[in-house]
């Protein structure tokens, strides 16, 4: 009957939620937009609970991350001048590094914004990111089989 019961604790343990944390990704422009989406994609992810604070979570997620509005497209190509028909095109970066309880780091990837993906710059980061987060921890944690 104790094996049972030890077996259901261990089991319990192995199946509890990778606890995480995000720090806040620096002070350029659109990193507090950044940050936020990506909470917000984490939050969706079975498996990892968002924990308000670093001493409490198994894995830390730091880094930078920009965006900025690299030009302009207009619908009219003899149109030389910036009119309400013209669409930004955004450029930035997500750079991260997940460090475990011990501050080693673990892993780190740089995100760029994809061709073909959302047209919204911050949900073109942070889903490329969470993709490649999720597969990092579940592999550091020995969930995942090669």
């Amino acid at each position: 009957m104790q094996a049972a019961v030890m077996l259901l604790g261990v089991h319990a343990l192995a199946g509890s939620p990778t606890r995480v944390f995000v720090e806040p990704l620096g002070t350029k422009s659109g990193a507090v937009q950044l940050r936020s989406e990506l909470v917000r994609l984490l939050k969706k992810e079975h498996g990892i609970t968002l924990v308000s604070d670093a001493a409490s979570a198994e894995f830390v997620v730091s880094g930078e991350g920009e965006t900025y509005v690299r030009g302009y497209v207009g619908t009219n190509p003899r149109v030389r001048y910036l009119n309400g028909d013209a669409k930004p095109i955004y450029g930035g970066y997500l750079s991260v590094e997940v460090k475990n309880r011990d501050r080693d780091t673990i892993w780190s990837y740089l995100a760029t914004p994809r061709r073909l993906g959302p047209e919204d710059i911050n949900r073109n980061l942070a889903d490329q990111l969470v993709r490649k987060l999720v597969g990092a921890i579940q592999e550091q944690q020995g969930l995942r089989r090669p």
